[in-house]
């Protein structure tokens, strides 16, 4: 009996002790404010807000949540690279052509015009090739961690007028909206005036002659925001962006503060939202063929020879961006190491 109660009150002391200690098996919340590249009504948005959202959330059982905003909301779009590493919020989804006046090399991390030509060769760099290890190295000396990139199909062109060839584009000396970097470049060769401005100000910019060519993101996308209402063709896919590459980037001390389970989790949710993104704007960019055609926006499509000559042009660029900085020397030179891996290049 002495025993028995003995134990007993071992017992007792112990499940009191259990009880009294803090419990510490359901972790804390973290919130990120998040802003996206694209403006509220776009697919794009869309399958941000209501596929990576609610995905970051269901995987991590509710850890981390995601509060979204549109591009533009909480600051400029253009801007998202130093807000974000400054803490002013957590995380963005933006594009890589907006920091090239930071190092060149982000013009190869965007996909430089006619270089990679399907998603798949850009995705096979990225993740077989070497491709995140070298972005993620860039992106760190901003301030901030880059998780991964986002793939869209190849954008629009569009075009005040019935643009049918590359001569008829030098024909008219166009003002072209246009992102820094190689498409700058590229535009100037084929006899254009390069603008750069927010992708926001494009469709306000086609409709006051501001600018006579627009390009911004996808076919779909440039539907939303209204360019089948202020041009009368478009090239697609278009020649400057033939894979449409955006960042997912996350403030560095935000990052590190994340246990490793939620950051795999993250990593693995870019990356099925990569996916996801790119073939909802695949179907609604085909949807989108048909909603321009109603509108009697005009589908055209540049021969072979012109798409050639497009190619050699971007690619004399490709050299000049390649010797402004030694992290641009060594993106150039992984990414055309595995074009000629894959057969893209001889």
């Amino acid at each position: 009996m002495k025993r028995r109660a003995v134990l007993l009150t071992a017992i007792a002391m112990g499940l009191g002790a259990v009880l009294a200690t803090p419990q510490t098996s359901v972790a804390e919340t973290i919130e990120w404010r998040v802003q996206s590249l694209f403006p509220a009504g776009t697919s794009d948005y869309g399958v941000f807000r209501d596929y990576f959202v609610p995905l970051v959330e269901k995987m991590s059982a509710g850890r981390l949540v995601i509060k979204p905003f549109a591009g533009d909301a909480i600051i400029k779009n253009k801007e998202a690279l130093d807000a974000v590493a400054s803490g002013t919020f957590e995380a963005a989804q933006e594009s890589p052509a907006y920091w090239t006046g930071k190092d060149p090399a982000f013009v190869f991390v965007r996909n430089a015009s006619a270089g990679f030509e399907e998603a798949w060769q850009y995705h096979a760099w990225l993740y077989q090739g070497g491709g995140i290890e070298l972005a993620r190295e860039l992106y760190a000396t901003q301030g901030v961690h880059l998780v991964g990139l986002t793939l869209r199909p190849g954008e629009s062109l569009h075009f005040k007028g019935v643009v049918k060839s590359l001569q008829e584009f030098r024909d008219m000396a166009p003002k072209v909206r246009t992102i820094p970097g190689i498409p700058t470049d590229l535009f100037s060769a084929m006899g254009g005036s390069p603008l750069y401005m927010s992708g926001s100000e494009v469709y306000s910019a086609m409709d006051k002659g501001v600018i006579d060519v627009g390009e911004w993101t996808g076919l779909a996308a440039n539907y939303g925001i209204g360019m089948h209402e202020v041009s009368d063709s478009f090239l697609y896919p278009a020649f400057h962006s033939p894979v449409g590459v955006d960042d997912f980037f996350v403030n560095q001390a935000s990052w590190d503060a994340l246990p490793d389970d939620l950051k795999a989790i993250v990593e693995a949710a870019v990356r099925d939202w990569s996916s996801e993104q790119w073939e909802t704007m695949y179907l609604a960019d085909a949807e989108a063929l048909k909603k321009y055609a109603e509108a009697g926006d005009v589908h055209v499509v540049w021969s072979v020879e012109d798409m050639l000559q497009v190619r050699e042009m971007a690619r004399e660029a490709w050299g000049v961006w390649r010797d402004k900085s030694p992290m641009a020397e060594r993106m150039y030179e992984s990414q055309v190491s595995f074009m000629k891996q894959i057969g893209l290049l001889e």
